[in-house]
């Protein structure tokens, strides 16, 4: 049974990717930046722009569209109240799209990321309400990455008086950091684990329950501590140090309860090439939970720092595109089991093994007082397969088995 009609689930996911081929287009455009000057734009403008239509454009809109279908029963094909708040959704995102480049954080940009805030806040306590009988641990993970937005988003409206009456001092990245701490690591990876969970209930996969409730305890008690991590780009007191250890290690803790739900849903998936992109996910995520423990001791945070073109960078690529990004894939596979281009993926994929590659590889080197030659040239030269798969698995025919 389609809880979400055929039509408007595939209009909403075309939506959403239109949003994902914008930002990969200005991912790229950075990237050519970084190795011409012909163009007169401000490079941080278009940065804005590129970020804040990756995570609210596709991010955002296919995840809330993936809930929808999974979890929540006709009331949201009948409802018009939804369907011109997702609207609405859709053209402040459209806004930002081409007002950051040209303007950065100003008036029209702030104003079409406040009706986005303002709409997303009623969308999502509707979902809470639709959600409220549901009890199962796949809605407790979708519930709790609803609060973790609400919370996330405080952070957004604080910015500006920050930067008004103390400018852009260290409280000023702080609350950056604790926005995208909680949109990360709180909406993004509940969100769509929990709709990793709703394809483990529908297809009755033998997954140990123990596993299910402990990996979902485990990650939601690291998940406020594990703020502190954030907040070790300066120096700060001991208790700060043993908050964020403490995090780290609950989170590191939460997957071997993760491997032994991965291992019995890769028993399930039939096709080698789902396989290996679940394989590529887990392992993206393996590593940005090692990386946020390494970042506990000064030594690896100081070196993170002192090479951030390339760590963490290469650090919120991995979450933004190996993570995030292939999961929604991965979920649009398996639950509506939407056709998609395997050659788009593919190189989508190596597009971001890639850069992942050259970003960290570079890192490494330059530890060593070494480095790759050209290296932005060759960056740019891997990213376009980026847009490239996006654009191949956006306009390759598709359907809902």
């Amino acid at each position: 049974m389609y809880f979400l009609d055929k039509l408007t689930f595939a209009n909403r996911i075309k939506t959403a990717r239109i949003f994902f081929i914008f930002s990969a287009l200005y991912g790229l455009f950075l990237r050519f930046l970084k190795i011409t000057t012909i163009f007169p734009v401000t490079y941080k403008h278009i940065l804005e722009g590129h970020s804040h239509v990756a995570f609210l454009g596709w991010g955002f809109l296919a995840v809330i569209t993936l809930i929808d279908f999974a979890f929540l029963n006709n009331s949201v094909k009948r409802s018009k109240y939804l369907k011109i708040l997702y609207l609405l959704m859709a053209f402040s995102i459209l806004g930002m799209l081409f007002s950051f480049p040209f303007q950065g954080y100003h008036f029209f940009s702030i104003l079409f990321l406040s009706v986005f805030l303002i709409v997303s806040y009623l969308y999502l306590w509707k979902t809470l309400q639709l959600l409220q009988k549901n009890t199962d641990l796949a809605s407790r993970f979708i519930k709790s990455g609803i609060y973790f937005y609400f919370l996330s988003s405080i952070a957004i409206w604080s910015i500006g008086i920050i930067a008004i009456k103390i400018g852009k001092q260290i409280l000023y990245y702080d609350t950056i950091y604790f926005y995208m701490h909680f949109l990360y690591n709180g909406f993004f990876v509940f969100s769509l684990f929990g709709l990793l969970y709703r394809y483990i209930q529908k297809n009755k996969i033998p997954v140990k329950s123990i596993y299910l409730k402990r990996f979902y305890w485990f990650t939601l008690a690291a998940c406020i501590p594990a703020y502190a991590l954030s907040l070790l780009w300066v120096v700060m007191p001991n208790y700060v140090y043993v908050i964020a250890f403490i995090a780290g290690f609950l989170q590191l803790i939460s997957l071997f309860y993760l491997f032994g739900i991965v291992k019995m849903v890769f028993k399930k998936i039939p096709e080698k090439w789902i396989r290996l992109l679940f394989f590529t996910i887990i392992v993206s995520y393996f590593f940005k939970i090692t990386f946020q423990f390494l970042s506990v001791f000064p030594f690896f945070m100081h070196k993170a720092i002192q090479l951030k073109p390339f760590f963490i960078i290469g650090y919120l690529h991995l979450f933004t595109l190996g993570f995030m990004s292939l999961f929604i894939i991965l979920l649009l596979v398996l639950l509506p089991k939407v056709n998609l281009s395997k050659i788009g993926i593919f190189i989508l994929v190596l597009g971001i093994l890639l850069s992942e590659l050259l970003l960290f590889g570079q890192g490494i080197l330059m530890l060593f007082s070494k480095g790759i030659p050209n290296l932005n040239a060759i960056l740019f030269s891997a990213s376009i397969l980026m847009p490239l798969g996006i654009l191949i698995i956006h306009f390759r025919k598709k359907s809902i088995r």
